[in-house]
């Protein structure tokens, strides 16, 4: 089963598809780099790497896909003769709103980012399945909908309560974070402090 699906084709088509997002993503880390971040608090991370790198290439991916689906949509349509936009314009939307998110996460650092993030995520999954059901009268899969719900919730919390994203963009997710790093700090200048203390004694003896 495995054999058949693991074909040279399909390698190949995995390893064309995993170069194309890569060299994005990469290009939006080395952008997101030149700008510091909103936030950033001692022993908590920040920047666009981790997990925030992780979320710009499955972006980069559903960008890629929406890309080539809507290009075998026109083919099909060139050669039936006609075009019909209407039909190309939800993947035009999505591509558009998506490249907007890159642009945002890579060269914004205020708080807003992330909520424009989080509703993209919902607007471009579950709520774009709705309109092209109800406006479209497309038939949309049962596993469709709940990839797209489980995608945009999964990152909807990631965004919300990430050490990361609140540094980078300066959420009020931060001012806890800044409690808790003093409060590192300080237990780590207590056990140095121990620490030198015992010495010390040890020294004495």
């Amino acid at each position: 089963m495995l054999s058949n699906f693991f074909t040279f084709e399909v390698l190949m088509v995995i390893g064309i598809l995993a170069v194309l997002t890569a060299c994005p993503t990469y290009f939006i880390y080395i952008l997101a780099r030149t700008k510091p971040s909103a936030h950033p608090v001692p022993y908590f991370p920040h920047g666009v790497h981790g997990w925030l790198l992780v979320f710009v290439a499955t972006v980069v991916l559903s960008i890629l896909l929406t890309a080539i689906d809507a290009i075998n949509s026109v083919n099909l349509m060139s050669q039936a003769g006609t075009i019909n936009w209407a039909v190309i314009s939800p993947s035009i939307v999505i591509i558009s709103l998506y490249l907007y998110c890159l642009w945002i996460i890579a060269r914004k650092r205020e708080a807003w980012v992330v909520k424009q993030t989080i509703v993209i995520l919902w607007v471009v999954g579950p709520i774009s399945l709705l309109l092209l059901g109800v406006i479209f009268d497309a038939s949309i899969a049962n596993d469709a909908v709940i990839r797209s719900c489980l995608y945009a919730a999964l990152w909807t919390l990631y965004f919300l309560f990430s050490k990361r994203v609140g540094c980078t963009y300066g959420t009020k997710a931060v001012d806890t974070y800044v409690k808790l790093a003093i409060e590192m700090a300080e237990a780590q200048k207590a056990q140095k402090a121990r620490e030198e203390k015992e010495a010390r004694t040890k020294k004495n003896k």
